[in-house]
Order: C-alpha cells, then structure tokens, then sequence
C-alpha cells in the first residue's frame, strides 16, 4: 500500500546536482503508483510523464532546502531519503521516505484551488512555508512531477481530483500519527515502534539518524540501545531446570 509522507512547503527546495537530471524514459514505475494511488487509470497520464525527469542521489545528497521554490511531486523510485526540520536549534527528523512513498508541494498541488479570490482572502497564497529539508540517507532515485501540472488535471478530471485528495489526506493522517507519538509516547516506545513499522529502515541508518529522529541526544540513544540489548539478552537466557 502506498503512504506518501508529510508535504514538503513551496518555495523551499534546491536541487544540487541539476546535472543529474535526466527525461523520464521509463515512467512504468510512476504510472503504477500513481494509478495505486488514484484507484485506477488516469486520463492524460502521458502529458504528465511526458514533463517527468528522473534523479539520482547519492547518501548525503540534498534534494530540497528550505527557501527554495520545488513545484514538483517526489516518488521515491528507489534508496531511502529523510526529510527534517530546524527545532529550537537543532535539526530533526520527522519522517524517512521510502521506495513507494510520496512527498510533495501541496501548495503547488492545490494551486488552482489556492488561486480562488476567498483563498486569497483567508492568506492562503501567503502561507509560511516550514523548513523542511530532505536529503537522501542512501543511494536513492526519485521521479519528479510537476505539482501545478497535476493540479491542472485534477481541475479536469475526477480521477485526478482523487488522487490528490487522497494524497492529502494520507499526508495528513501520517503527519497526525508522528504528532500524537511525540507526546504520548517515550524516545524508547518510538524507537520500538519505528522497528516494528519500519525494520527495513532501521537497518539502513546510523545510530546519530536514528537518536535525530527520536529527537534525543546520542548518548541518551546509546543508553536505550544499550538497555534494549540487555532485556533482549535476559529472555534468551536459558531457564535452569530444579528438580528436587
């Protein structure tokens, strides 16, 4: 099942390797996903990918800055990425985006509706954009689309509206998720929950990415490992047998 994680803001994303770029050749990986996403087939689907370019990153790359305009639709073909913000001087991460996954500019997504005199009114076309960052953790390829190409599809076409819709609301409900662990749950239930939702991801990050995400220091994070270790430890010790 695709989960497109939290939207990344308008006007906040840099590409550092522009040379990197390259057409969108083969867009069957992209056309599966979104057709997973909006339910079915998509009206147009090729003047869409027609525009689609495909990026290769390496670990430590940056996709996107904050500050920096990125109308574009990320689909993380492979690799795994990280996205964090700026928290009271410290940088944080709050989601990882695998193969599958989808971030995005919903500002960009949502520009015909964000175009409206009451939107306008209300300040939408003027809302803040947070600082989010995301960088690649391994070796990663991403297709980017054009948000605003989408958002004048799904003014067309209902199959298109849907997809949308049902981006945002997934990035909605995972973004709701991660706030309410964050204050109702310890760094160690997290951590535990991260390893059960996400093994695959633990296994590919560091333990300083891994204390970021938590948002606790490394130290606190080499204790709760150190402390997970030795419970696990204890169950697999055998029982002695007493007999009388």
């Amino acid at each position: 099942m695709t989960n497109p994680s939290c939207a990344l803001s308008p006007d906040q994303v840099l590409l550092t390797a522009p040379q990197n770029i390259r057409p969108l050749l083969r867009h069957g990986f992209a056309s599966r996903l979104l057709a997973e996403i909006g339910g079915g087939p998509l009206p147009r689907l090729d003047t869409l990918l027609a525009s689609a370019s495909s990026l290769h990153l390496c670990s430590g790359d940056l996709l996107c800055e904050p500050g920096k305009s990125f109308p574009y639709l990320v689909l993380v073909e492979r690799g795994l990425l990280a996205q964090t913000v700026a928290h009271e001087g410290r940088e944080m991460t709050v989601a990882f985006l695998e193969r599958g996954e989808v971030s995005g500019n919903l500002f960009a997504l949502y520009g015909d509706v964000l175009r409206e005199p009451s939107s306008a009114a209300m300040g939408y076309d003027r809302a803040p954009a947070p600082s989010y960052r995301v960088s690649a953790v391994t070796e990663a390829r991403v297709i980017l689309l054009d948000a605003r190409h989408i958002s004048t599809l799904a003014g067309r076409h209902a199959e298109w509206a849907t997809l949308r819709s049902r981006i945002l609301l997934e990035q909605t409900l995972r973004q709701a998720q991660r706030e309410e662990e964050r204050l109702t749950r310890s760094s160690e239930e997290r951590y535990e929950a991260l390893l059960a939702r996400s093994p695959e991801v633990v296994s590919q990050l560091t333990q300083r990415e891994i204390a970021r995400y938590l948002g606790i220091s490394e130290v606190t994070m080499s204790r709760l490992m150190a402390r997970r270790g030795g419970r696990r430890a204890a169950s697999r010790k055998p029982v002695a047998n007493v007999s009388d």
